[in-house]
């Protein structure tokens, strides 16, 4: 069972079969600098494999013009985030299809999905200091419509939840409730 410290959250108990650590995999140091990843690939609740991305903020979309010093900030997190589901997804898709020599860090249930078909992708970003569910909203809308080619190819669904909700889901330690 692993636990992934990131961000101030403790993710996990997770079994070793279900995980992908791509952060701080050999198959990621081996391709080299400039390729943004996620922290890790689980398979998650029977049919989903999730891509999760961990932050202790995020910024409020209500404010994105206020500067040009908040347009450019929320222009790199926003570029940042997307990019790192995009390669994530990429590097998990050539691992599972024999591109690299080496994939045995990669879990045995996600290293043998054999029909994508039926396989739920989402692309999860956790917010760790999100204020109420109801803002989460705006951190959403723009991921999707960012995300949106992505979406459709490969029928992502995104989702942004905040610490409390992460541990609803049995994504953190912490969390208490089952969700079927």
């Amino acid at each position: 069972m692993s636990v992934i410290p990131e961000s101030g959250m403790n993710f996990g108990k997770y079994d070793e079969k279900d995980l992908f650590h791509i952060e701080t995999s050999e198959i990621y140091k081996k391709l080299g600098d400039g390729i943004p990843t996620v922290e890790f690939i689980l398979k998650y609740n029977g049919n989903n494999i999730v891509f999760l991305e961990a932050k202790k903020s995020c910024p409020n979309v209500a404010n994105r013009y206020e500067s040009k010093e908040k347009e450019q900030k929320f222009e790199e997190y926003y570029g940042s985030i997307t990019e790192k589901f995009i390669s994530s997804l990429q590097i998990y898709l050539a691992a599972i299809m024999n591109r690299y020599q080496e994939t045995s860090e990669i879990g045995d249930n996600l290293r043998s999905v054999s029909n994508m078909k039926d396989v739920k992708l989402k692309f999860i970003l956790v917010v760790k200091n999100a204020e109420d569910i109801t803002w989460l909203a705006g951190p959403l809308a723009e991921l999707r419509a960012r995300l949106l080619k992505v979406r459709k190819i490969w029928g992502v669904e995104v989702v942004v939840l905040n610490e409390e909700l992460a541990g609803e889901y049995n994504l953190t330690c912490s969390s208490v409730f089952l969700v079927a």
